[in-house]
């Protein structure tokens, strides 16, 4: 399911959950988990569409970006509000984990590598299989699932990577 209009929150929230991480988010009757399960690299819906070059996201590369402080991206008062209850759900976490609860983190643990090990795969698959004219990888080692609060960071290698693949692909 394509969502292309209402909260973008509303969006992220269903884009997030993942089984027995994030619970699913009710819309119009049904649950939505993260399109990413079965589809992490979503390219199938550009095969008939009137652009000019395709352009891909691949968050499975090779192990070895390191993150520094890149601070490009300032939040705005609606990112700091969603940062906030994001550090609260952290903490909370965190702290369920030096409570003792080690058996639930650790096979808390064991899905998310499982969920990357199965999404790297299909990944790899599908840009085998329809290769769009330019693959940006980020290192799979470069975030964890719950590194929310390292966003800044992040999407500063986003755009990092993105200008290396651009220039690359315009020589």
């Amino acid at each position: 399911m394509w969502l292309r209009s209402g909260r973008l929150f509303d969006a992220i929230r269903a884009s997030i959950s993942l089984p027995l991480f994030f619970t699913p988010v009710p819309y119009k009757g049904i649950h939505l988990i993260d399109g990413g399960v079965l589809n992490p690299v979503p390219i199938a819906p550009t095969f008939n569409d009137d652009t000019d070059i395709t352009i891909a996201v691949s968050l499975g590369g090779p192990p070895g970006d390191i993150l520094d402080d890149l601070d490009e991206n300032k939040p705005d008062d609606e990112s700091k509000s969603m940062r906030k209850r994001i550090a609260s759900y952290l903490t909370e976490l965190r702290s369920s984990k030096n409570s003792g609860e080690t058996d639930r983190i650790g096979a808390y643990d064991i899905a998310d590598q499982a969920f990357d090990a199965m999404q790297g795969a299909i990944a790899r698959h599908k840009l085998a299989a329809y290769p769009p004219d330019i693959v940006i990888e980020i290192s799979r080692n470069a975030c964890g699932t719950f590194d929310f609060d390292r966003a800044a960071q992040i999407i500063g290698l986003g755009h990092r990577k993105a200008h290396e693949a651009l220039l690359i692909h315009s020589n």
